[in-house]
């Protein structure tokens, strides 16, 4: 008996299954992060999560999300959302860390060293 969180989303013509993530799957997703320079369309056409997150935290396959509309898929978003609210904490947590970091780099490089 499997104790993991799920939820279906109904679309027209189709029923998604949204799953929680394991941790194993959380770590996967922050090495993919890090690497980086994957389809464009795939990382930013939503904008708090990558069509391939969607697919790991679905059943919905590559292939029929292409069939699908950005707010279709925003209605997948919001259960992955709902049945996965510590990774997208986690998610929120280091992206925060990221722009901080890079501020005090700006700042850095904009103060003029005293002579």
């Amino acid at each position: 008996m499997s104790m993991t969180l799920s939820k279906t989303i109904q679309l027209p013509n189709l029923a998604v299954t949204v799953r929680e993530l394991t941790v194993g799957e959380i770590r996967a997703w922050m090495k993919r992060t890090a690497e980086g320079g994957h389809d464009p369309v795939d990382d930013t056409l939503l904008q708090e999560v990558s069509l391939a997150d969607l697919y790991v935290m679905t059943d919905l396959p590559a292939g029929q999300a292409e069939s699908l509309t950005p707010s279709q898929l925003r209605l997948v978003f919001d259960g992955c959302r709902e049945v996965n609210p510590d990774f997208f904490g986690l998610r929120d947590r280091i992206e925060s860390a990221g722009r901080q970091i890079l501020e005090r780099l700006s700042s850095d490089l904009s103060e003029t060293p005293a002579h």
